[in-house]
């Protein structure tokens, strides 16, 4: 259970105590911040410093990650950002690893 306010035994019948609504956003705020996963793309450089691709975003968990290419057709589980790159950049398709 998500560590919030308990709020389980406020009286529903009368008006909300002060700030229990503010108190209970605040704290699924945090909690959100808490468990947000960290946001990574996959970028192919074309030529040697002169363009770049953006071929991949990702959604790094605590235990795995998730990839979605940008034109939103693949969907791709990996056990961590750095295996998604590795398995996706070749030598002749270079892939960086970026993070947001």
């Amino acid at each position: 259970m998500i560590g919030f306010p308990d709020f389980s035994d406020t009286d529903r019948s009368g008006p909300p105590a002060p700030g229990s609504r503010a108190e209970f956003l605040a704290a699924l705020q945090d909690m959100v911040t808490d468990r947000a996963p960290r946001v990574f793309a996959l970028c192919e450089e074309i030529g040697q410093c002169q363009q770049a691709v953006l071929h991949y975003w990702g959604l790094a968990h605590p235990d795995r990650a998730d990839l979605l290419g940008t034109g939103g057709s693949i969907h791709l589980g990996f056990r961590d950002a750095a295996t998604a790159h590795h398995r996706l950049s070749t030598r002749t398709h270079p892939l960086h690893l970026v993070w947001a």
